[in-house]
């Protein structure tokens, strides 16, 4: 891999990191960390092609920094990674066990990670400036659903969802108009307006209502979109955010003529597929007894 390329994968990911909140950034930082002990392991053999060129340019000893990177031939890409990354990481100690070493390493790339890439400001939150992103992230990772609608319920969330709001403006299609042709195809209007989208969402609003002892009209409607909240007590988190992600799943539907009885039908469904597994009757605890009042 050339250098630009590694840098710009760098950013990539370290980007990746603050739109999903998935930690990507680690993964390069502990790839690095393993190829760097594993570097290490290779130096203390003898007669092998990696050993006998770390000490013919003095890879083996503490790195200068800056390193000085020209005394490696690019052609040997694996070494001139090397030197450019243990200059930032002092050697490790005769007394230091392995475990702090590579705690330490890791730290070390990490940071290093982070001030090479920055943190560039990605279109959603230039939006929302005032949300509280990590809350967000955490808890999209935190709810109990499956894989398919929290991929999903993310589109969602980063407004990639193609509207014909947003199709039109490329032309890929010849109006703006939702399906029904009421209204402007938004987001907003797709998720929580067309069809019976408005009695939907106060059903659901008076379930999450029901569970959090409150009224339907202080729970806010960006909630779907933008999931910033921490619910106490704790126990009760799952199961709002459950409820939250099913009507996402619900209404991205193709179908624009599900009513909210078949909402209804949907939610038992897969409360009652929720119920059949161990962890899923714990992490929800009897929050979701709610969808059995009348």
């Amino acid at each position: 891999m050339e250098r630009g390329n590694f840098q710009g994968s760098i950013i990539h990911i370290t980007t990746a990191k603050r739109i999903g909140g998935r930690a990507l950034t680690r993964i390069m930082a502990k790839c690095m960390t393993l190829f760097l002990l594993r570097m290490e392991k290779q130096r203390q053999k003898k007669d092998t092609f990696t050993a006998e060129w770390l000490t013919k340019w003095r890879l083996h000893e503490k790195t200068p920094n800056p390193p000085h990177i020209t005394m490696v031939p690019m052609k040997f890409e694996y070494l001139y990674r090397y030197n450019i990354e243990s200059a930032y990481t002092p050697i490790r100690g005769p007394s230091e066990q392995p475990k702090s070493y590579k705690r330490r390493l890791y730290t070390a790339l990490l940071t290093s990670i982070h001030a090479a890439a920055g943190f560039p400001g990605m279109h959603v939150q230039k939006l929302w400036p005032n949300i509280e992103w990590l809350r967000i992230w955490k808890n999209l990772n935190d709810a109990t659903v499956s894989e398919d609608t929290r991929c999903i319920w993310y589109h969602v969330i980063h407004d990639i969802i193609p509207t014909n709001v947003r199709l039109h403006r490329i032309n890929m299609v010849p109006s703006d108009t939702c399906r029904r042709r009421t209204a402007t195809d938004t987001l907003e209007h797709r998720l929580l307006a067309c069809g019976q989208g408005r009695k939907i969402w106060y059903y659901t609003k008076t379930l999450l209502a029901r569970m959090m002892r409150t009224i339907p009209t202080r729970i806010p409607d960006d909630w779907p979109f933008r999931p910033h909240f921490s619910i106490w007590p704790s126990q009760k988190h799952p199961a709002i955010l459950w409820l939250l992600a099913s009507i996402v799943i619900f209404r991205m539907q193709q179908q624009s003529d599900l009513t909210l009885q078949d909402f209804i039908d949907f939610l038992h469904r897969t409360r009652w597929k929720l119920m059949r597994n161990k962890n899923g009757r714990t992490f929800v605890g009897n929050y979701l007894t709610v969808l059995d009042t009348n």
